[in-house]
C-alpha cells in the first residue's frame, strides 16, 4: 500500500463497525445483489427465459456477472476514498513459485471432485478442457468473474481489512474465508444440506486461496488463476445440468 505498515500486523487500528460491515455486505449483501439482478434479468430480457436453454443458460450466468462486477466497482471506489487503489491490495502481484503451486494444488483438487460429475451427465471429461459453443463463452463470464472478481473481494480487499484492524493472519485467512462460503448462498434454494455441502467445501478453498495470497507480500495473480480455472473447466457443464 502506499503505507506499507498498514500491513503490518505490529500496526493496529481498530475499525470494528466498518470492518463488520464489510463483512455482511460481502457475505449476505453480494447474494442479496445476484438475486436482485438475475430477477430483473428474467423481468425485463425475454430470451432469460423464452429462449433456447444456451441462451437461458448465458442469461443466468450474467445477474452474478453484473453484480460482482459492480461489487469490485465499489471496492475501487472505496480504495480511491482511501487514496488507494488495487495495486495497493496486491491485485496485480505475481507471487512466487510457492504461492502458485499452492493455488493451483487446491484448483487441481477442486477440479478433479469437479471433473468425476461428468461422465454421470454423459460429458467427455476433455470438453471441461475444451469448451464450444455456449460452453464456451460461459467458461469465460463464469471463470473471469469468479477469478477476478471474488478473489479481489474476498482476498485482496476483505483479507486486508482485516490486517489493518489488527488481525493476525489466521484470522485474516478464516473469517474472509467464511464469508466467502456464506456468499454462496443462492444455494439454498436446493436445500440446506446441499447447500452446506456447497458453502463448507468453498469457504475452505477459499481460505487456501488467502493462504496462498499471503505467501509472498499479499499477492493476488496466483489465485486470480487458481480461482478461474477452476471456474471454468467442469462448473459451466455442472451447473448447466
Amino acid at each position: 500500500m502506499n503505507n506499507t505498515s498498514a500491513l503490518d500486523d505490529s500496526t493496529v487500528s481498530h475499525f470494528p463497525v466498518r470492518l463488520w460491515t464489510e463483512f455482511v455486505i460481502l457475505a449476505l449483501g453480494l447474494p442479496a445483489a445476484i438475486w436482485v439482478a438475475s430477477k430483473l434479468i428474467k423481468l425485463s430480457v425475454p430470451a432469460a427465459t423464452q429462449g433456447c436453454p444456451g441462451e437461458r443458460f448465458l442469461w443466468w450466468i450474467t445477474g452474478p456477472a453484473i453484480a460482482e462486477w459492480l461489487f469490485v466497482l465499489g471496492v475501487v471506489f472505496v480504495l480511491r476514498h482511501r487514496q488507494l487503489s488495487l495495486k495497493d491490495i496486491g491485485v496485480w502481484r505475481v507471487g512466487n513459485w510457492r504461492a502458485w503451486v499452492f493455488a493451483l494444488f487446491f484448483a487441481a483438487l477442486s477440479i478433479g471432485g469437479n471433473l468425476r460429475f461428468l461422465p454421470r451427465m454423459n460429458v467427455p471429461i476433455s470438453s471441461a478442457f475444451f469448451p464450444h459453443g455456449f460452453h464456451l463463452l460461459a467458461a469465460l463470464i463464469m471463470g473471469t468473474t469468479a477469478g477476478f472478481c471474488e478473489e479481489v473481494l474476498f482476498r485482496a480487499f476483505l483479507m486486508t481489512e482485516f490486517a489493518d484492524a489488527g488481525y493476525r493472519k489466521v484470522a485474516q485467512v478464516l473469517i474472509p474465508g467464511a464469508a466467502f462460503g456464506l456468499s454462496h448462498a443462492g444455494y439454498l434454494n436446493q436445500g440446506f444440506l446441499p447447500w452446506l455441502g456447497i458453502a463448507v467445501p468453498t469457504a475452505f478453498l477459499g481460505m487456501m486461496w488467502g493462504v496462498a495470497y499471503l505467501l509472498r507480500r499479499r499477492s493476488l495473480v496466483p489465485a486470480i488463476v487458481a480461482h478461474f480455472l477452476n471456474d471454468a473447466t467442469a462448473l459451466p457443464w455442472i451447473s448447466h445440468s
